[in-house]
């Protein structure tokens, strides 16, 4: 090579190790990462969710200290869920956190001894999805009783075993994976959602009847895909003229009556006792 070529060569490449000392050197500023749990993790069976995070190039120190002074490389860790500060970290160890079904959002975030964030923002989140239910596993439903085709009479019992899915309170839970209610549909018509394993039907017609016994999520609009199975059987005798209500009620007004009844005549015998011993005295 010549000697004119090496002189523009030996400053090329002095140049090009220049360069990226100095790119390496930019990249080492504070990092944060989580580590666990990965993004979109179900978290099944009621469990507390574990964060795991790693931070790097920044010291984590109690804010407060006497004499503290403003450091960009130390500070300490911020953490939101669903977008409420939830509290301080000064220690890179595992974070319990006890959240309600259904989906989460968690974020990390480096900040200065004084709360202000670093420049560029240094932060990590995650995305999680909790429930009650197992985190993995389809849903299934049996009716083991009445079995098909049993005769019974007009109020029946309904019992229903399932697998990977838990029940949850009828009411007032968000939407979350294996979890929700027992929807029992009585020849068409839906019966009040329940959170339990067994139901029962008063006052049922006579003749065949079906009845259909679906999974639903929290909101009871059903599984997808659709999780239910249905049973037809049948109900001897005529139906009871008096429903079950009407004649609790009617056994309450009796019971109101003879109530009534027994505190006139005793007020009656109480003044009839007062009288007799004005008389006497």
């Amino acid at each position: 090579m010549a000697r004119g070529a090496w002189a523009i060569a030996v400053p090329v490449v002095l140049l090009s190790c220049l360069f990226g000392l100095t790119m390496e050197v930019r990249a080492a500023g504070p990092s944060l990462s989580i580590l666990s749990p990965v993004n979109d993790q179900v978290v099944g069976n009621g469990t507390p969710v574990t964060v795991h995070f790693a931070v790097s190039n920044f010291a984590l120190v109690q804010p407060g200290r006497v004499g503290q002074t403003v450091n960009p490389t130390e500070g300490h860790v911020d953490m939101y869920v669903d977008g409420a500060y939830s509290r301080l970290l000064t220690r890179v160890e595992p974070i319990s956190l006890s959240l309600e079904s259904g989906p989460h959002l968690i974020r990390l975030q480096l900040v200065q001894s004084n709360g202000s964030l670093l420049t560029p923002d240094v932060s990590a989140s995650v995305r999680v999805l909790t429930t009650h239910g197992p985190a993995v596993g389809t849903p299934t439903i049996a009716i083991v009783w009445p079995k098909p085709a049993a005769e019974t009479g007009h109020d029946v019992y309904f019992a229903v075993v399932v697998t990977n899915f838990t029940f949850v309170d009828a009411h007032g839970q968000p939407n979350a994976p294996n979890e929700g209610h027992l929807q029992l549909v009585l020849n068409g018509v839906i019966q009040e959602p329940r959170a339990y394993d067994l139901g029962f039907i008063v006052d049922m017609p006579d003749g065949d009847n079906t009845v259909t016994a679906r999974l639903v999520n929290n909101d009871n609009t059903p599984l997808s895909p659709d999780v239910s199975t249905s049973v037809t059987f049948h109900i001897a005798g005529p139906p009871d003229p008096i429903g079950s209500e009407q004649l609790t009620g009617s056994v309450s007004g009796i019971l109101a009556v003879i109530l009534v009844v027994l505190l006139s005549r005793r007020r009656k015998a109480a003044a009839r006792f007062s009288n007799a011993k004005d008389r006497t005295s």
